[in-house]
């Protein structure tokens, strides 16, 4: 075998070898595409720009160090769902009874997700290893994101799931997949009300001058509200990683 011949078959094995190598590293794990909760609950995950977001809303009804949260009933807990005294943490089920057939299905209790009162926010316990209840910030990071992506001036309605909201409210397009569904809020006495009208998530931000929560609602306008709402008010979680 010649000298040339020699050399040019090390090269080549040598190429092939660099190029396996690169493909180990391309071939690296992929990031998990879903989450667990305390309770077992399994959501699934999407990548906006560089958020990666719950597709769902929280359903745990366990902190994620194993404590059962108690669940608000009237008959059992009274008027203690907005009591700033009483300082108890809740949660209940959003309401699924669906009077305007506003759905063609029957909705499973937890279909919404639950909410939680301002004492079960406040534990820092709620949202699974790795994530975390998000700030007003991050939902303006995901608006702006979308803003720059074909959905300025749309943004609420992007977000918004394509079907079970009001008529007199309107669907969205679920332009990218993130599910957006009416979900309602617990009023300050504990009645969830108003699902399939608004969306309503809660944040990390409190005012304590005013003791309100600010909360990103999608309603029956194109654009994201972001309200600030009495910390009483029960509201839904969407969590974001870490």
């Amino acid at each position: 075998m010649t000298r040339l011949l020699k050399l040019s078959i090390l090269t080549l094995s040598a190429f092939v070898f660099m190029n396996c190598s690169g493909d180990d590293d391309n071939n690296a794990a992929p990031e998990p595409t879903t989450v667990t909760d305390a309770d077992g609950n399994v959501y699934n995950t999407i990548v906006i720009g560089n958020q990666t977001w719950m597709l769902e809303n929280l359903k745990t009804t366990t902190y994620n160090d194993g404590t059962p949260i108690t669940q608000y009933t009237f008959a059992t807990n009274g008027n203690n769902w907005g009591s700033l005294n009483n300082q108890e943490e809740f949660y209940q089920w959003a309401n699924t009874d669906d009077l305007n057939d506003a759905v063609d299905f029957d909705m499973p209790f937890d279909y919404y997700g639950a909410m939680y009162n301002h004492f079960a926010i406040e534990s820092g316990k709620l949202a699974p290893e790795g994530w975390r209840i998000p700030t007003t910030q991050d939902f303006i990071a995901l608006e702006n994101y979308l803003s720059a992506n074909g959905y300025a001036g749309m943004e609420a309605t992007a977000l918004k799931s394509d079907s079970g909201w009001l008529p007199s409210i309107g669907s969205g397009t679920d332009a990218i997949g993130f599910k957006g569904l009416p979900n309602g809020y617990v009023s300050v006495p504990g009645t969830p009300t108003f699902s399939e009208g608004i969306c309503t998530w809660g944040t990390l931000d409190v005012n304590t001058t005013n003791s309100t929560r600010t909360a990103i609602q999608l309603f029956d306008e194109d654009t994201i509200l972001y309200s600030n709402n009495a910390i009483q008010i029960g509201v839904g979680i969407r969590c974001i990683k870490n």
